[in-house]
Formats: structure tokens, C-alpha cells, sequence
């Protein structure tokens, strides 16, 4: 293997795309498929989440949020799953599980994930720098990245529009998957269309200590030259169970995602996907049950408004 993580593998030259385009976009996993089996609990890993949830219990009654945000940080803490996830991520070191999972709830109460308005975002999201389309095999929600359609410079709101993805991620998976895999696409990047180091280690921090567990696999395909000095320089911001799952120019993409659901700029891919804002974020925004301004479509009673979870 030469080059960072085979960042000098040979890569494979894809015709252009021929034929009837759609801008269907894929929000449901395929038929016939499921999530693979959750991870076994070791010996003792029982009792070590019966204590990682009475910490976390503890803490939210010495320093409770503010009433506005209480209830979405209640559902974080109990419909997510955390516990396991955060005790995997520690490799089973319960002091460290502790610290990490309190560290994540400091940050969202600081960040508000859930309260990043789609209304906030859309102006990210026109060119299709990020597009939830499709799913792996294993039912885990595909999420593209392609830096060469970056179309505003660098901002708070750039790193928000990340969060944005990765939460509505989370709306896509379906009952029993918790992870999700990232195609990251360099075609028709530049060095002038690039995130800056100091971006790029901001989202894998965020990914890596407040997204514990969510990476399932990835890919890195259609990269130049110059992508090798820029991962060389982002390796040591990496964990190493981050770098083992992220694949380079691989050819072999459709072991793992059905042609159908593959967007066919990539080997193997079968899906003739053209990008169209309005009906990406349309369709995206009633998946998630979302509305322009960030509240939840629901049928439950009253909920606080915008202003007043942002307020929190």
C-alpha cells in the first residue's frame, strides 16, 4: 500500500454518466434488507451502562439545562442509545465512557444539534455539497460529500451545515441501525474549493467525540494529487478505528452498496441521480419530519417554539 491509508492505489477512469437522469432521492433502505446484528456486550459491560446512565443522571440533576431544551436533550439521552455507544467508543474503560459522554451533552447544550434550522442551512445546500441519498446494504443511510461543489466560504455556518447532515442522518436510519457511511467525492475539487485544515479537524472532532460509534464505513474516491498532503496532514487528528474504516479509490464500492442504490459517477453504481435542490431538501425535510423553521411536524400537543428553544 503506498501513500496514506493507499492514497497512491490506482483509480479506476468512469465514463460520464449516460442516459435519462432522475432527482429521486432515496430515503428509505431497499426492500429485503436489514441492518446487520448490533454488537455483543462483553462481560461486565451490563452493569458498567447501568453506571454510565446513573452519571448521566447525576449530572443532568447537579446541572440542569435550561427548562426550553430540557425535552430534546431527554430524547437524545434516552431514544439514541448512548450508552452502549459511548462504552464501546472508551473500549470498555467506564472512567473514560464517563468523561466523553458528559463532554458530548456539554456540547450539544452549547451547539444545539437538534435547532440548526433548515431555513439556516438551505444557502449550503443548493449546489449539493452534501446529499443524503440511498443506502448500503446494511440499511445504513449514504451520506455524499463533494468539496469540488463548495460554494461559500469558510463560516460557523459551514460546520453547522455538517451537524445538520449528520443529524438528519440519524432521521434516516432505520429501527436498528445506528451508523451511517459517508462517500466523500473529490471530483472537481480544488485547492481553492477545499475546507481549511482548521475546518476539516473541527469535523472530524465533532464526528469522532459527539458522533461516537455512527461511522460505519466510508470512502474517499476521485482524489488528486493534492488530497494526499492534505490527509498526511489531518492523519494525526484521526483515531485509528476512523482510519480503518474509511476506504480509498476503492473499486469494489457495490460489495457493500447495491448498484441501485449507488449514484453511478462511481464503479459499479447504477443510479443515475442528478441533483435538484428543491426536490432534494423537499423530500429530505418531510422524511425527517421537519419544517423550514426547525420544528418537528407532529401531531403531539404544544411544543415550544424556535425562539424558545433558541433561547435555551
Amino acid at each position: 500500500m503506498s501513500g496514506l491509508f493507499g492514497l497512491g492505489a490506482k483509480k479506476e477512469t468512469k465514463k460520464a454518466p449516460e442516459g435519462p437522469r432522475t432527482s429521486e432521492t432515496i430515503v428509505f433502505p431497499p426492500q429485503g434488507y436489514k441492518p446487520g446484528p448490533p454488537p455483543e456486550l462483553q462481560a461486565g459491560d451490563e452493569e458498567k451502562l447501568a453506571e454510565l446512565m446513573a452519571c448521566v443522571a447525576e449530572f443532568r440533576a447537579a446541572h440542569p439545562c435550561d427548562p426550553a431544551y430540557a425535552q430534546l436533550e431527554e430524547d437524545w439521552v434516552n431514544k439514541q442509545n448512548i450508552a452502549p455507544r459511548y462504552l464501546r467508543a472508551a473500549r470498555g474503560d467506564l472512567k473514560n465512557a464517563k468523561r466523553r459522554i458528559i463532554d458530548t451533552m456539554q456540547w450539544r447544550r452549547g451547539f444545539k444539534p437538534e435547532l440548526i434550522t433548515p431555513d439556516e442551512v438551505a444557502p449550503e445546500a443548493v449546489t449539493g455539497k452534501h446529499v443524503l441519498t440511498g443506502f448500503d446494504k446494511e440499511c445504513r443511510p449514504i451520506l455524499y460529500l463533494r468539496p469540488g461543489r463548495e460554494n461559500t466560504k469558510q463560516s460557523e455556518r459551514q460546520i453547522r451545515y455538517m451537524v445538520f447532515s449528520l443529524e438528519r442522518s440519524l432521521d434516516l436510519m432505520p429501527p436498528g441501525q445506528e451508523t451511517l457511511c459517508i462517500v466523500v467525492d473529490f471530483q472537481g475539487a480544488s485547492l481553492s474549493s477545499m475546507p481549511s485544515l482548521s475546518s476539516a479537524r473541527q469535523v472530524a472532532h465533532i464526528l469522532q467525540a459527539h458522533y461516537v460509534e455512527r461511522l460505519g464505513r466510508a470512502f474517499v474516491v476521485h482524489t488528486p494529487r493534492f488530497i494526499s498532503a492534505f490527509f498526511t496532514a489531518l492523519s494525526p487528528f484521526l483515531d485509528p478505528v476512523t482510519k480503518d474504516k474509511i476506504r480509498f479509490n476503492s473499486p469494489n464500492m457495490t460489495d457493500f452498496i447495491l448498484p441501485s442504490q449507488l449514484d453511478d459517477n462511481f464503479p459499479g453504481g447504477e443510479y443515475p441521480y442528478e441533483f435538484n435542490f428543491h426536490v432534494y431538501w423537499d423530500t429530505l425535510l418531510k422524511r425527517c419530519n421537519l419544517n423550514p423553521d426547525g420544528t418537528r411536524i407532529t401531531k403531539n400537543a404544544a411544543q415550544p417554539t424556535t425562539d424558545e428553544l433558541h433561547r435555551a
